[in-house]
């Protein structure tokens, strides 16, 4: 651990040392180096013993001051790169974890001189991990079976500025790992951790511009479609039937209208077909006929997203209001009871990135947008989908 901690600390610095080359120009550059301590979260009886993990994570990024109309909207978030090494507690079983996550921090400051304020981040991005399950070498392990897998943060933290050009940090953070059901095993790590670490400014916090304050927001409504498509496999969290990856084709009509400047509201439609349902209903001779259909789903959903640039960060919920083939999946390999069968069957979730090609805030119609998602059986992960989608 201590040599990972030291490599890290040497970007840290190396990044800084990099930024006072060019200190005649304005910039806002921004970091940081924390250290975290927690535990990984036992997701079911059998869970492997683990020690406390230990973290170390370095931010680099940027301060957003107000030369962008979105600035503001979201009160001058830190956007940037956080390098995260983890060691998880358990070396033989679990290995170690490296991941580059994309993160924004959201402030509650009010001005840029606020001595004492909190944050709540958010990140997106890949893992790494150096021991995954192997049925003969390492079966203990059902938590990762993928060398890469998505790796999500959700944390807060208070922070307290010394000088305009360091502070200190205290919170907490939930590091979430998942291939999205794309090979099982796949039930997911969760480490919860609290960190404290270090703010620099190099060349000190810059004072917020607000010619930009008086941003005109389209409240229209917007009709969008898109198309997607995804892949899994077949079994449940603990293992797969035959390690074949199977498709899932998706399409949606919604509407989408701006609220209250920070959030795009959206409510549709959506159709999914699963050939893996298919397959599952010829086996076991589910259905006799229309097999196509019953393969299928439809969905009712709401959804907000995010505004962040040409990025959104999107989330959805909705009903399955015709999914048949999943009662009987369930029955053969979920074996959910009760509650938890029933927010599976008719809860369908959804989070992820939207990138928009052209400017959202200068063209809020006749846009394209590219999105990767985490689709969800209430939040168990059911696919990984990747979609196209137009503004009109």
């Amino acid at each position: 651990m201590p040599k990972y901690f030291l490599f890290l600390v040497l970007v840290f610095l190396s990044a800084v040392a990099h930024a006072q080359e060019n200190q005649q120009k304005p910039n806002p550059f921004v970091a940081d180096i924390h250290y975290a301590a927690g535990k990984l979260f036992p997701m079911h009886p059998n869970f492997p013993k683990t020690s406390f993990t230990n973290s170390a994570e370095i931010f680099l990024g940027y301060q957003a001051y107000g030369n962008k109309p979105w600035h503001r909207l979201f009160n001058y978030p830190r956007i940037g790169l956080s390098f995260i090494y983890q060691d998880l507690g358990n070396r033989a079983i679990f290995g170690q974890q490296f991941s580059i996550v994309p993160t924004v921090y959201f402030s509650t400051a009010k001005k840029e001189t606020a001595k004492v304020y909190a944050e709540l981040r958010y990140g997106l991005g890949v893992a790494c991990f150096t021991n995954v399950y192997d049925s003969i070498e390492n079966p203990r392990n059902s938590e990762v079976s993928s060398i890469f897998t998505w790796q999500y943060t959700l944390g807060a933290n208070l922070n307290w500025n010394i000088s305009k050009y360091i502070g200190l940090q205290l919170g907490g953070v939930w590091y979430h790992a998942s291939n999205a059901h794309t090979k099982l095993p796949n039930v997911g790590m969760n480490n919860f951790a609290i960190y404290t670490g270090i703010l620099v400014y190099p060349f000190g916090k810059f004072s917020r511009n607000h010619d930009l304050d008086s941003v005109q927001i389209d409240r229209k409504w917007h009709l969008n479609f898109r198309f997607g498509a995804g892949w899994h496999e077949m079994g449940n969290a603990f293992g797969s039937k035959d390690k074949k990856k199977y498709p899932v084709y998706t399409a949606s009509i919604y509407t989408t209208r701006r609220l209250a400047k920070l959030i795009t509201a959206k409510i549709g439609l959506t159709y999914r077909y699963y050939p893996m349902y298919k397959t599952f209903i010829e086996e076991h001779k589910v259905f006799d006929s229309q097999l196509t259909l019953r393969s299928s789903a439809f969905i009712v959903f709401v959804g907000a997203d995010l505004l962040l640039g040409h990025f959104a960060i999107s989330l959805e919920a909705g009903v399955n209001v015709y999914k048949p083939a999943y009662s009987a999946f369930n029955d053969y390999y979920e074996k959910s009871k009760g509650f938890s069968y029933y927010s599976k069957r008719y809860l369908a979730t959804r989070f992820g990135l939207n990138y928009y090609i052209l400017d959202p805030y200068k063209h809020p119609r006749n846009n394209v947008f590219l999105g990767a998602y985490v689709s969800a059986n209430e939040g168990q992960a059911e696919f990984l989908e990747l979609n196209l989608g137009y503004v009109w």
